[in-house]
């Protein structure tokens, strides 16, 4: 258990650290989402989590393009194929009480991760572009 709460308080950083570089870096293209990021009250933890769970998406997909399901879990060692789709290692922190593990992908590249925060109880989606928005409730 200590094993797998260091390895993930190791890619939390590590996840940070990328993403900050990468932010500074800047594409040229999309705004990505810094933007959206800054109205996002949450713990860096919890963001460091979702852009992680993108991360492994986006990895995945510019070796094998074209998947349609990629899922995120956290009882796998390294990426294993089971049930015809990859099962990829994702260890999120504390921050994330529960998340969407089976993530759809449309047109080989638009997708989305979902999780819960510890702190607030709100369910947010964290595009392929690292926009970030809050999913509200739906009226029924």
């Amino acid at each position: 258990m200590m094993k797998r709460t260091v390895r993930a308080s190791a890619l939390s950083v590590i996840a940070l650290a990328m993403a900050l570089s990468l932010g500074a870096c800047g594409d040229g293209g999309t705004s990505g989402g810094d933007d959206t990021s800054a109205d996002v009250q949450e713990s860096a933890a919890f963001i460091a989590d979702m852009q992680e769970g993108v991360k492994i998406i986006n990895d995945q997909l510019e070796v094998e393009p074209g998947m349609e399901q990629i899922m995120l879990a956290s009882d796998v060692d390294h990426p294993t194929q089971k049930y015809n789709l990859w099962v990829m290692p994702y260890y999120p922190s504390e921050a994330v009480t529960k998340y969407t593990m089976t993530i759809q992908i449309k047109d080989g590249k638009d997708f989305h991760v979902t999780a819960v925060s510890a702190d607030t109880g709100k369910t947010w989606r964290m595009d392929q572009d690292g926009k970030m928005t809050e999913e509200l409730p739906e009226d029924g």
